[in-house]
């Protein structure tokens, strides 16, 4: 039979309640949730600011990834280019009787000559200098590479993270203009129970509805096509992008002649072409040297136990071995080195006939996209929008027609249409002008 005092310590054992986990664990749960992302939390749109997703681009692009590998490669062309070669080690035992020895009765210790030997190629001048300068300006040609690879995805990306601003502005409008076309809808219904519109009129004015819900339809296609373009340069695994951003005009690039100076100074497309043209240069020089093989120089060693016959107990050798270039004098490695330093000299010259016109055609494309803007804003937008309200008073209260008013939406809708796409073409055209001028690269 139990105490008090037992029944007492037994309820308070009872009551007491569990002891909490440590308040560190609790940390490392809440550090792993946010370490893994989104993904973590179950998250399927993610917000990206073009800022972000350049740099998103820049960190895990898989094609810049591979670029840096190029570059790494070729500094290993650079390591091996500087190498000597390796000197060639030799060792050789002999003298073995067959039959009959002379003086006779003597063993197989007794006429054995054993040698090692030593030899070593010797590269003659000119040739290690060359291999060295074609390996570091083909790791210099492919650091541009990768430089230009990464202008150029740049700008995709760019053109892409602005079409779906594009898209999602369009859908964002077209729901709103159905939204009011819905309410205009209802205004009517009232209108034709009260006898001011017929029933035909009534049944044209919602079948003009569905025109409305179509471009809906259309604008979010749009949107997941834009989203699924955009996604696999960001290397972002989500189900939607919400981009953070709006579409604005953008600032006016400089003079022409000016950016045609920076794209020539900044270009990496035409670094990586002259460091090319250098890099086969190079290689014609090398190629020109190797006509005269390299020398190999030997010392040996010589330890003679047939000592009885009048060899020399230890002997010590020199040796030197050319090959003759009679045949073989490097011929075609010549001709096809002196090919490849006349086409590395034309893409040279190709690319700087064609960068300044590149910019040149960038900058008109980029000034008539925004002329076409400005027309938009400071007139059609203004006028479409005026005309369209006018219309729908006007229609309410019976003093134009149907068509007229219908006439009125379409033309509004198409003018909020045409005026998303050019504030489209006059971004893309302006990030061309940065593409084509190289603006973000360091010359």
């Amino acid at each position: 039979m139990m105490t008090r005092s037992a029944r007492r310590r037994s309820r308070e054992g009872r009551a007491r309640p569990p002891e909490r986990r440590p308040v560190r664990r609790r940390w490392r749960v809440l550090a792993l949730v946010l370490a893994l992302g989104p993904a973590a939390r179950g998250e399927d749109t993610v917000r990206l600011t073009l800022d972000e997703a350049l740099a998103e681009l820049r960190r895990q692009n898989p094609e810049l990834l591979a670029g840096a590998l190029h570059v790494r490669a070729a500094h290993g062309d650079v390591v091996t280019a500087g190498l000597l070669p390796n000197p060639t080690l030799s060792a050789g035992v002999g003298n073995f009787p067959l039959g009959r020895t002379n003086p006779s009765g003597i063993g197989v210790g007794d006429t054995v000559v054993s040698q090692v030997g030593l030899e070593e190629e010797i590269l003659l001048p000119g040739k290690r200098g060359a291999r060295l300068a074609a390996a570091r300006r083909r790791e210099a040609a492919a650091a541009a590479e990768r430089a230009d690879l990464e202008r150029r995805l740049a700008f995709e990306l760019r053109a892409r993270f602005v079409a779906l601003l594009e898209a999602s502005e369009r859908l964002r409008l077209a729901r709103e203009n159905l939204e009011h076309y819905r309410e205009t809808v209802r205004v009517s219904e009232a209108r034709a129970r009260e006898g001011d519109i017929s029933r035909a009129e009534l049944d044209k004015i919602a079948l003009e509805q569905r025109g409305f819900e179509r471009e809906v339809a259309d604008a979010e296609s749009d949107r997941r096509e834009a989203v699924a373009a955009l996604l696999p340069l960001v290397g972002v695994d989500a189900a939607d992008v919400q981009p953070v951003g709006e579409l604005a005009l953008p600032p006016t690039p400089a003079g022409v002649e000016q950016l045609v100076s920076e794209a020539l100074a900044r270009r990496p497309d035409l670094e990586a072409a002259e460091r090319a043209r250098e890099a086969a240069e190079a290689a014609l020089r090398l190629a020109r040297a190797e006509r005269w093989p390299n020398p190999t120089l030997g010392v040996q060693y010589t330890h003679s136990e047939f000592q009885v016959s009048g060899d020399l107990a230890d002997q010590v050798g020199t040796s030197v071995s050319v090959p003759l270039p009679v045949f073989n004098r490097n011929q075609g490695e010549i001709e096809r080195a002196e090919a490849e330093a006349l086409i590395a000299r034309r893409e040279v010259e190709k690319l700087r006939l064609a960068i300044p016109q590149e910019v040149r055609s960038a900058v008109a494309s980029y000034r008539i996209a925004r002329e076409r803007v400005e027309r938009f804003e400071g007139a059609f937008l203004r006028q479409a929008g005026e005309a369209r309200h006018a219309a729908e008073v006007s229609f309410r209260e019976g003093a134009v027609s149907l068509l007229e008013f219908l006439e009125a939406e379409r033309t509004w809708v198409q003018t909020e249409r045409e005026h998303l796409a050019g504030l489209r073409d006059v971004n893309t055209a302006a990030f061309d002008v940065t593409r084509a001028a190289a603006l973000e690269v360091s010359p």
